[in-house]
């Protein structure tokens, strides 16, 4: 076993990692700069914390393989479960104008099980289980000032300054694994280092969200427990999400240039509500109850420094989690991308006593260009060739014929299963699933040509 790690940041993507180090190092050391409430609750590093968070069915199965017990615990302590194989009549999806099969089973429910509870309360009882480690401490309301190369290259380790006191020390280390989020600082002190910043990509989304916590009373009398609609427009964007003991995230989403008033009540959330949530729940939401205030809190884009191309990289450091890329929220894929972070860090750790940092970062650049690519607002391009534009209009074609027929259970299960990062996206395209695509297209040509057969109609 190697002597200490340092983790920086005691968030999801923090604690997660030092799981994932507790199994190879004699002690591993958090360090948080906020004071960590005693209970599920927002604090400050976390603005989006209140707001609805969807981790995906891969983040789920990560995080128990890392800390295996965690999802009953996460069960057993208030947290709803969706594992049936109906799983069509528990959420309702819309993406854009396509729907999807809710009425046949999924072929295999347990890869798809969801686990909905709300973030403070995941990072609460994540955090319990992770400071019960034995070689684990958690040390919260420090700042981190500065990284330390004693060694060319290397480095050595962190020195931190409590918030209260003011007092600075020194945290020697054989890894330092930087986990602070979108806010991170570590390409700054690596530039202050004398190495560089990473390359880094962006885009620009200009998004807004308004949540609220809510408690519906009457919600037996409806099945869905998972909403979410990104309509074909911009209006009507939105979802509602059940969480632990029977209370309910209600979330809007808008653009920071949306000329309409911004919801600032009960009320106002309630009528925006009406344009996403199916009419059959209106009843039962209009009898619900206020939690919380309206909790606003907006996103300016995705963020993705390519550590896996810093011509400088010093060994001895690693980036996990938002601190290496942050996407649109809009997609709940932030937890889970954590959680593969994690994953990978125990598998290299596994093979060997010391991480090369290159390696690592190429490992996750893999598991991150498809997933940024789909987080790309419409519009936004790098595409320089006419044969790459070419492509990418064939594969946004054949997406949409695709997405046309998820009436078929088939093709909504891989579909569900693809957007989960349970299946690669290379599944959506073999053989017998282009079939039934193909087979779904034909029988339309045909319904609509016996319908009006003097009428051009194209598949």
């Amino acid at each position: 076993m190697t002597d200490h790690a340092v983790v920086l940041g005691a968030g999801i993507a923090g604690l997660l990692a030092a799981a994932a180090l507790a199994d190879t190092h004699a002690t591993v050391t958090v360090v948080e700069r906020d004071r960590l409430p005693d209970g599920p609750f927002e604090r400050r590093g976390t603005p989006q914390a209140p707001h609805l968070h969807s981790i995906l069915s891969r983040g789920w199965l990560t995080i128990e393989e890392l800390l295996p017990g965690f999802l009953a615990d996460l069960a057993a302590r208030g947290g709803d479960v969706l594992d049936d194989a109906h799983l069509g009549a528990r959420i309702h999806v819309q993406n854009g104008p396509y729907t999807f099969n809710r009425t046949d089973p999924v072929a295999d429910p347990a890869a798809l099980t969801m686990h909905l509870v709300t973030r403070p309360f995941v990072e609460f009882h994540l955090r319990r289980r992770v400071a019960a480690l034995p070689n684990v401490t958690i040390t919260d309301d420090h700042d981190i000032v500065e990284l330390a190369a004693a060694q060319p290259h290397r480095i050595t380790g962190v020195s931190i300054s409590d918030r209260r006191t003011g007092h600075t020390q020194a945290l020697s280390a054989d890894l330092v694994i930087d986990a602070t989020g979108r806010g991170s600082r570590t390409p700054l002190l690596l530039d202050n280092l004398g190495l560089g910043r990473p390359p880094r990509r962006s885009f620009t989304v200009h998004g807004v969200y308004y949540s609220q916590r809510i408690t519906i009373p009457d919600h037996d009398t409806f099945r869905e427990r998972l909403i979410l609609v990104v309509p074909p427009t911009a209006a009507g964007r939105g979802g509602l999400i059940a969480g632990e003991n029977d209370t309910w995230t209600l979330t809007v989403a808008k653009h920071t240039n949306d000329p309409h008033s911004p919801p600032t009540t009960f009320a106002d959330m309630l009528a925006l509500a009406e344009e996403f949530v199916p009419p059959h729940i209106h009843p039962a939401l209009q009898r619900a109850q206020p939690l919380t205030d309206v909790m606003v809190h907006r996103y300016p884009g995705g963020t993705w420094h390519r550590y896996d191309r810093h011509p400088h990289q010093p060994e001895g450091l690693l980036v996990v989690g938002d601190a290496l890329c942050c996407l649109d929220p809009i997609h709940g894929q932030g937890i889970t991308m954590a959680a593969l972070h994690a994953h990978a860090l125990r598998t290299h750790l596994r093979h060997g006593r010391d991480v090369d940092p290159r390696r690592f970062h190429q490992a996750l650049a893999a598991v991150t260009a498809p997933v940024w690519a789909m987080n790309q607002p419409p519009g936004h391009t790098t595409t320089r060739s006419v044969k790459h534009a070419l492509q990418g209009r064939l594969i946004r074609w054949g997406r949409h014929k695709i997405l046309q027929s998820a009436d078929d259970i088939v093709v909504t299960e891989r579909l569900i299963r693809v957007v989960n990062m349970i299946d690669p996206p290379q599944r959506l395209l073999e053989p017998t699933l282009l079939a039934r695509v193909a087979t779904h297209h034909i029988r339309q040509t045909l319904t609509r040509y016996r319908r009006h057969p003097g009428a051009n109609t194209h598949a």
